[in-house]
């Protein structure tokens, strides 16, 4: 099989977005080199990006997005100022070969950055990145044709980058057969000086390629770098974050750090406006101040050549057209979209899907979307740049689509734009968009931008649910649950559940369930509770599987059996349940139908609360605290209650409530027992989690 190699280069080299084979490359390089290096000197960053999704031999699986991560990633670097070098499905030589281009184009530059989007594998601890000639049919291929990163260090360091970035989402499985299997994911290796390695997973573990466009962590990194000026620790920081949270705990991403100076990644400056022009926008709210916003700092002639055509009788279309003309003075090469597998129109079907589904439905549709066209995106794995580019578009196509408004309004509230979200929410909400509804409803739930007003929330969230959308059914029935903004009312919970669960939605179902489980609205009644878990399950609900295995292991609804138990518990944190691994390590730590082992019980403790769980939380403190089985850390254990009040207040239920008045109690109880150090020790522990990963995620799991 034949693949092509691709390189988007500046124009002073081959023209903007040219295709270059090798062989033509190294030719337009010794062309360059006889050129003066002062009129090649850009900016003084340049960033190295390559993605490899084909593979030369047929026995090496081809991956879906790495492409997309790779173009997705030069689009935000190129917007964050960086002169931004593309090469697709590259081989070593090539990348050799780009680097020296970028030691003569850029010397000495201020910051370099290099992204890889592939296979990566590691032997003897040594990594190695799968470029396309890889042929594992010749002896020895991985030593003698793979590209290690060693060796791309020292290239990189050699061009005398003041500082340097490395940036790996190369950690899939082995493509290899079972006699050519390399250790599990990438091995942890040192920064040289002045240089950062950040890897989309932890060492030894698989990074996910994705579904939906691009790779859990390429679409986090890359909504975290087109934010404001920050430091490019605390992007990663906020992407471990992201990803540990869509991941269900299974990826966590790490970085090794060994500069001393800040790396600044910075957004080039808005387009300046008139200050009418400008008090205009930042005044209204109109599809086309938010475009305008969502573009104003691009590096992309052809997000305001778009805009122009798309509002030719504004005055802001001479401003942008003002803005392509600069643009492509520039010289940036003109990368590559993203190929996000949106279907043709069907010739024989007017009106069928293909000709409805857009690039904002791909990049934008949210889990319990009931007007979803297609498979829907976690909020955490939203690729926030390309969405909103999409979703603007898209409803300035179709400004009337409840569906396409209600889009946008998701993508604007994760990008932090509260009060534009709210706009589009009310907008898509007066044309019939259930799910806008329950948008709302979140946005006075939690305070964003306006004050928290439970009242309004729950007004909201019955609205939807009067449309008959079965998860906001769920939630109204929770707001009657809880409380919030409502009379608490289990009765009214459970009719609203009911009509829910009639629907056949499975979490209707399961928390109907919980109420007779609990005996809430209802008499208590396990066995019926054990029947809707039992249906629920059927539907991959695997918070149903999780009661049912809690069931077995207490025979409540059914006959005690505790490998039944284990087995539903199992299967449900497989599958990436936040409670089911707390309960395995309560069976661990008891020896309740496995062998006692209280290592065991931790790690599973621990993998609960990477998914959000609080009693994860909660148990992994008791277990530091006491030194039961496990080494005994009394600022571990108080930084672990610490995280747990701080969670539950943010959560804000009644489970929740209990848990944090419990973890206040054994905080209590804990802090007469430590020396000052100690204490001050756990605070910092529990405030630098926190800062790390926040807490408003705790209100989304499972939800």
């Amino acid at each position: 099989m034949f693949v092509w190699t691709k390189l988007y280069v500046w124009k002073c080299r081959a023209g903007a977005g040219t295709v270059v084979t090798h062989g033509l490359l190294q030719a337009v390089l010794a062309l360059v080199l006889m050129l003066s290096p002062s009129v090649l000197r850009a900016e003084g960053r340049w960033a190295l990006v390559v993605g490899v999704a084909q593979y030369q031999s047929a026995s090496i699986p081809g991956l879906e997005n790495t492409l997309n991560d790779a173009r997705t990633m030069s689009a935000a670097l190129n917007n964050m100022g960086f002169r931004v070098y593309l090469v697709e499905n590259a081989t070593r030589a090539d990348v050799s070969a780009t680097i020296a281009q970028i030691g003569v184009d850029v010397p000495d530059a201020d910051l370099g950055f290099f992204f890889f989007a592939g296979h990566g594998v590691q032997i003897g601890g040594t990594n190695y990145l799968l470029t396309a000639e890889i042929d594992p049919a010749q002896p020895d291929f991985l030593t003698k044709q793979g590209l290690t990163i060693n060796s791309v260090l020292s290239d990189l360091t050699a061009i005398r980058p003041q500082k340097l970035v490395v940036v790996l989402d190369s950690c899939r499985n082995s493509p290899f057969g079972v006699d050519q299997a390399y250790g599990t994911g990438m091995a942890l290796l040192d920064a040289p000086e002045n240089a950062l390695i950040a890897y989309s997973t932890a060492p030894g573990a698989v990074a996910l390629d994705g579904t939906n466009g691009n790779s859990p962590y390429t679409a986090a990194l890359a909504s975290a770098l087109d934010g404001p000026q920050q430091d490019i620790r605390d992007v990663l920081r906020y992407v471990r974050a992201k990803v540990r949270l869509a991941t269900g705990g299974t990826q966590t991403p790490w970085f090794v750090d060994n500069t001393r100076a800040e790396i600044v990644i910075q957004p080039r400056d808005p387009v300046p406006l008139d200050p009418d022009l400008a008090a205009r926008l930042d005044g209204d709210i109109s599809l086309l101040s938010t475009t305008w916003k969502t573009i104003a700092t691009s590096s992309d002639p052809r997000d305001f050549e778009l805009f122009a055509k798309l509002h030719p009788e504004d005055q802001l279309a001479e401003v942008a057209l003002r803005q392509v003309t600069l643009l492509r003075q520039d010289d940036r090469p003109i990368l590559p979209p993203m190929d996000l597998g949106v279907p043709d129109p069907n010739p024989d079907v007017p009106g069928g899907l293909g000709s409805v589904i857009t690039e904002c439905d791909v990049l934008a549709t949210g889990p319990g979307d009931v007007m979803g066209l297609v498979s829907p995106v976690p909020h955490d794995l939203v690729n926030i740049r390309a969405a909103l580019r999409a979703c603007t578009n898209a409803v300035t196509n179709e400004p009337e689509s409840a569906r396409l408004l209600g889009l946008l309004a998701r993508v604007l509230r994760l990008d932090d734009r509260f009060e534009e979200a709210r706009f589009y929410y009310e907008k898509a909400a007066a044309l019939g968009n259930p799910t806008a509804n329950g948008g709302l409803s979140d946005i006075h739930r939690y305070g964003l931008g306006v004050p928290s007003d439970k009242v309004k929330s729950a007004e909201y969230a019955r609205r939807g649910a009067m449309m008959g959308a079965a998860p906001l059914q769920v939630l109204v029935a929770m707001h009657y649950r809880e409380g919030w903004g409502v009379p608490q009312s289990f009765s009214e919970a459970r009719r609203w559940l009911e009509i829910s669960a009639n629907s056949g939605y499975a979490s209707g179902i399961t928390a109907l369930g919980d109420l007779y489980q609990r005996g809430q609205g209802v008499p208590k009644d396990p066995a019926q509770a054990f029947e809707f878990y039992r249906q629920a399950a059927a539907l991959g609900k695997t918070d149903a599987m999780n009661n049912i295995g809690i069931g077995y292991m207490r025979g409540e609804g059914v006959a005690e059996d505790l490998g039944a138990g284990i087995w539903w518990l199992s299967r449900a944190s497989e599958q990436g349940n936040p409670y089911a691994p707390y309960h395995l390590g309560r069976a661990f730590q008891k020896g309740w139908g496995v062998k006692q082992d209280a290592r065991q019980a931790l790690a599973y403790f621990r993998l609960s609360a990477q998914r959000n769980f609080l009693g994860g939380y909660l148990y992994i403190a008791g277990m530091l605290e006491s030194g039961d089985g496990v080494d005994r850390n009394l600022p571990e254990a108080y930084a672990n209650y610490r995280i747990a009040i701080e969670a539950a207040k943010a959560r804000d239920t009644i489970a929740a409530q209990k848990e944090q008045a419990e973890a206040e109690a054994k905080l209590a109880d804990l802090i007469p027992r430590m020396s000052e150090a100690e204490v001050a020790t756990g605070q910092k522990i529990a405030q630098d989690w926190i800062d790390q990963y926040g807490l408003l995620d705790f209100n989304l799991v499972n939800q």
